[in-house]
């Protein structure tokens, strides 16, 4: 089973605010996506990702925004989720959350990293 890193996801308080920023500062040619319902900002090179989210519509478990633990979401990229599932299983490592998309883990530090097949 290989997994290939896939991206940095950022929780911010203000998102628009921190697009910005790294507009401003990076240099980074953010856009926006998403929908009405949703959105975020993200450069995609090459396959890697930077997204910034607002830590409230991003998930439960990332609001309020805690510096210590869940500003920063590695996501790694799966071919198939099943496969990785019964890969872990039995492994001792904290399952967060499955959905239909990400199976959401913890590290040994208690950040959380994602695998998902998007």
């Amino acid at each position: 089973m290989e997994s290939t890193f896939r991206g940095v996801f950022l929780t911010c308080t203000d998102p628009e605010a921190t697009a910005a920023f790294y507009r401003e500062i990076a240099g980074l040619p953010l856009e926006t996506a998403g929908d009405e319902n949703y959105t975020y900002f993200v450069i995609d090179a090459e396959g890697i990702q930077i997204a910034l989210h607002g830590a409230e519509a991003f998930a439960d478990y990332a609001f309020p925004p805690v510096a210590e633990s869940n500003l920063t979401h590695l996501y790694f990229r799966i071919l198939d989720q099943a496969e990785f599932l019964e890969r872990i299983k039995g492994t001792g490592v904290p399952l967060i959350e499955v959905d239909d998309v990400v199976v959401t883990v913890e590290d040994p530090d208690g950040r959380k990293v994602m695998f998902g097949t998007a």
